[in-house]
């Protein structure tokens, strides 16, 4: 003998689990992590070029890249600073 199907209603009742979408990150969240990152741009160029000064094993091609990549981080918060400015002077140039 064949066992009955099951009725639809007791599949439904169990419990649903709902997953909470995380929420996008803030604009204080990305700006802390743009500055950390220039940062560690810095950091790591400086170390290289410490290398290198006391004979470690860093040549000066890596020199060069990682004062690059610390200069052109530094060149795009300056411009995002900027950019910021005019916008808040933009602004305050409103008239309401």
């Amino acid at each position: 003998m064949i066992p009955p199907i099951e009725p639809i209603r007791a599949a439904t009742t169990a419990p649903v689990h709902r997953v909470e979408p995380k929420p996008a990150p803030g604009f204080e969240e990305g700006l802390g992590s743009a500055l950390q990152s220039l940062a560690d741009a810095e950091r790591h160029a400086d170390a290289v070029a410490m290398d290198i000064a006391t004979g470690g094993q860093a040549s000066v091609h890596d020199l060069m890249i990682a004062t690059t990549k610390a200069q052109l981080s530094l060149e795009l918060a300056v411009q995002v600073r900027n950019r910021a400015i005019e916008a808040y002077q933009e602004i305050m140039r409103l008239q309401i």
